[in-house]
């Protein structure tokens, strides 16, 4: 084919003249005779019936035109043929066919990219209706098992009151059927009586009399995380509690920039979301010390939430056959509400890529600390991938 159309293309250099490109395809008025030379003197090769389209190679030959008909090249007389737009008027209509589609296709792209956006947009939205659901909920259940305690101990504290005083009023009719008792039987006179003391203790009183006494009380507060191992990380480091390996993208030089005070050091774990919560997969786990500034690079394009630890002492164990990690002094958990998205754009000056800056510390809260935002989970939540 490429030799085919090389030679075509040759012909048209050699022979453009008389007629624009437009015209190159004629047709015949009439019959004609195509004869092997410019002129009647020439034998005639062949017969061209009228109204068949025929491809003129160049009218330069006086009255006669060279023309191509199917596989037969020859000469007709130029008078005898006349302008066919059939080809031209197919060609723009196959033009105009192609700007339609590119243009169809172009809207359809606009349109899959904004169901797109409104889809993530609407499921985001979900996300965080379900989140704040679920906060308002551990909210209502503490509530809850609070009032729950309060009233079991009030009534723990009113019936151990009342069955004192039923002791109390048990022990005074005692000591007054005796008291009677030993003024019938003619006893001593109630005056030079023995005074009537009561068994339990009367705070306050002056009595000599022997009654057992409480012993010292010994209180001791025990630590529930003196089994587990303190570990020492340096910033970067990843726990070994998570037995975990980070996912890198090298091509992109993006970053998470984390600054942290000097109240507590963290582990921040970078979850890339997916269509649904169950397909969110967890990218990064990091530990960063206090006072230290934290570079995590080389982020995988994505859309990211966070969880984060806060506190001192970092300590690992195994609780029922899985590794947990958790700080022992002054521990937070959050969840953050922000969405950090490292998605590339393409610009017209080139590929933006987005890089974040996040400061995080506890703050003096009520002789504790706590933090700024709301989306506290608990330590459980925290170590579940």
């Amino acid at each position: 084919m490429k030799s085919i159309f090389t030679f075509i293309l040759l012909l048209v250099i050699t022979f453009s003249s008389g007629y624009a490109q437009s015209e190159q395809y004629l047709m015949s008025s009439r019959k004609l005779e195509v004869r092997s030379g410019p002129g009647l003197n020439f034998n005639t090769i062949g017969e061209i019936p009228q109204g068949t389209q025929l491809y003129v190679m160049s009218s330069n030959y006086g009255d006669w035109s060279a023309i191509q008909y199917k596989s037969m090249n020859g000469f007709v007389v130029t008078k005898h043929l006349t302008e066919d737009s059939r080809i031209a008027d197919a060609e723009a209509a196959a033009r105009q066919a192609a700007e339609k589609r590119e243009a169809a296709k172009r809207a359809a792209a606009a349109a899959i990219a904004q169901a797109q956006a409104a889809k993530r947009a609407a499921e985001e939205a979900a996300r965080r209706a379900i989140a704040e659901a679920e906060r308002l909920t551990r909210e209502a259940e503490a509530n809850q098992a609070k009032a729950i305690a309060d009233a079991e101990a009030a009534k723990r504290s009113k019936d151990a009151a009342a069955r004192k005083a039923l002791a109390d009023t048990e022990e005074t009719r005692k000591a007054l059927a005796a008291a009677k008792l030993r003024a019938s039987k003619g006893l001593d006179d109630v005056a030079d009586s023995t005074p009537i003391e009561s068994t339990t203790p009367s705070y306050g009183s002056s009595s000599t009399t022997n009654t057992p006494k409480a012993a010292s009380i010994s209180v001791t507060r025990e630590d529930k995380y003196s089994n587990w191992e303190k570990k020492t990380y340096k910033s970067g480091a990843t726990p070994k509690s998570f037995s975990f390996k980070g996912k890198f993208d090298y091509k992109l030089d993006n970053y998470l920039k984390i600054k942290v005070g000097k109240n507590t050091e963290v582990v921040v774990k970078m979850y890339k979301m997916g269509n649904t919560p169950k397909d969110d997969q967890l990218v990064r786990v990091t530990y960063i010390n206090s006072n230290t500034t934290q570079f995590i690079r080389n982020v995988p394009e994505g859309e990211y939430f966070l969880k984060i630890a806060y506190g001192k002492d970092w300590r690992e164990n195994i609780v029922d056959g899985k590794k947990y990690g958790t700080f022992t002094k002054n521990a937070l958990y959050e969840k953050s509400e922000q969405i950090l998205n490292f998605n590339t754009v393409k610009t017209s000056k080139g590929i933006n890529v987005p890089s974040y800056n996040l400061s995080l510390d506890l703050l003096p809260s009520g002789g504790g600390y706590s933090t700024s935002g709301q989306d506290d989970i608990s330590e459980k939540a925290f170590n579940d991938n």
